[in-house]
């Protein structure tokens, strides 16, 4: 037998799919995935087309799953002695960080070329510049620098109503402009 087939760190089953899961943050993404649907139906007097709405749905959703498991992957030391996360599978130990960089990233590659494709270039990157804002930029530099990082870092949670709006009509207007600033205000 090969090395590789005896390693068994990236073979897949249901406890490793239920322990990246943990890390996607799947209830903090379901409302972020709505919220870009919200942009989508506000974004046109009509109905959203089908493989817009479809392929938004899963490039959008996918790339924020990645976000999160990236925010517990650079956050796994703080969560394994806070109280509230002290249980997720990096900290304790059931899933590896190599394993999380892996799935993470075939996550969120594939929900980038689901909406390069599918939807359109501008939703993609607006997208993955969401990504890197929440990924690095809060979680890395203002997380750890400031109290305030929830007030800059709001922006990244803001995004999705934007990325609905462009993923329906490929622009970005003011409309879309404003529902970024209420979520904002509201964070």
């Amino acid at each position: 037998m090969t090395k590789a087939l005896e390693n068994n760190e990236f073979q897949i089953n249901a406890e490793k799919i239920k322990n990246f899961l943990t890390l996607c943050k799947l209830r903090v993404n379901s409302l972020i995935v709505f919220t870009a649907v919200i942009g989508m139906f506000l974004s046109t007097p009509g109905m959203v087309p089908w493989d817009i709405l479809f392929s938004g749905i899963i490039g959008i959703g996918f790339v924020a799953a990645a976000a999160a498991a990236f925010n517990c992957l650079i956050e796994q030391k703080i969560d394994a002695v806070m109280a509230r996360t002290k249980g997720r599978p990096i900290g304790t130990g059931q899933l590896s960080s190599e394993r999380t960089v892996v799935y993470a990233s075939i996550l969120g590659g594939i929900g980038l070329a689901i909406l390069f494709y599918y939807v359109n270039s501008l939703t993609m990157w607006l997208t993955l510049a969401t990504f890197f804002s929440y990924s690095v930029i809060y979680t890395i530099f203002l997380k750890p620098a400031t109290p305030m990082n929830i007030v800059i870092g709001g922006a990244s949670g803001a995004m999705p109503p934007i990325l609905g709006w462009a993923a329906v009509n490929n622009t970005v207007g003011p409309e879309a402009l404003i529902l970024f600033l209420i979520i904002f205000c509201w964070t």
